[in-house]
């Protein structure tokens, strides 16, 4: 009864203290699906800085093309913008417009810097038609790093292996549990001990010799 007894308050302080890792747990999966964004790099960055990320858009309307600026700034803040139209004209405008001299395909690009002064190229292929509209998107240079974060990654599998890792403690700790209180709580069926000596022994067959017979010798024929 004591080892039950152990059992069950063993079993339920392991199922307490599960319940409060599974909801610390849940509760940090609940913020990181809510905003990953904010809840990596609050958890995650470790120092680490994001570049920023160079990009526009063009529409033209025969010679006149406006570009757009859509980049997407890192860690820091962007800090300026250097165009290039193609044709050795230039802009520090974030959103210019530009009139080409006469038809034909420019390869525009568009360079930001950071406050920390990390850069970004994009580049696009503008194409100048006269009488006509045309419209496209600038790339990623080549050649430029791809900010990877791996954490991003390897985060959430980390909080799915450990809740699963956690209802598999618990679903067992909760059977011990069940176990330890059935064992104290079910009936016992009463038992009776008994000793026997070998003094009681002989004294039953001195009570009563021909209940038992003698060991190697048959029993006595009945008399007529």
């Amino acid at each position: 009864m004591k080892r039950d007894l152990l059992e069950l308050l063993l079993g339920i302080g392991v199922l307490a203290l599960g319940l409060v890792v599974l909801l610390f747990v849940l509760s940090n999966a609940l913020a990181l699906a809510q905003n990953p964004g904010a809840f990596l790099q609050g958890q995650m960055s470790g120092g680490q800085t994001a570049p920023p990320s160079a990009s526009f858009d063009w529409s033209s309307v025969d010679r006149d093309v406006a570009f757009a600026d859509t980049s997407r700034a890192g860690t820091s803040p962007i800090a300026s913008r250097a165009w290039d139209f193609g044709d050795g004209n230039r802009s520090t405008a974030q959103s210019p417009t530009h009139s080409y001299a006469g038809p034909g395909i420019f390869q525009a690009s568009l360079v930001v810097e950071d406050q920390t002064g990390v850069r970004s190229t994009s580049i696009g292929q503008v194409e100048v038609v006269a009488g006509t509209m045309r419209s496209g998107r600038g790339v990623g240079a080549p050649g430029e790093s791809v900010n990877f974060n791996l954490g991003g990654i390897l985060l959430p599998l980390a909080v799915g292996f450990l809740t699963f890792g956690l209802y598999v403690v618990m679903a067992v700790t909760g059977g011990m549990i069940l176990k330890a209180g059935w064992n104290l709580v079910k009936p016992k069926p009463e038992t009776i001990k008994v000793r026997l000596k070998p003094g009681h022994l002989t004294q039953a067959f001195e009570a009563d010799p021909g209940a038992i017979g003698t060991p190697g010798q048959p029993p006595p024929p009945p008399t007529a």
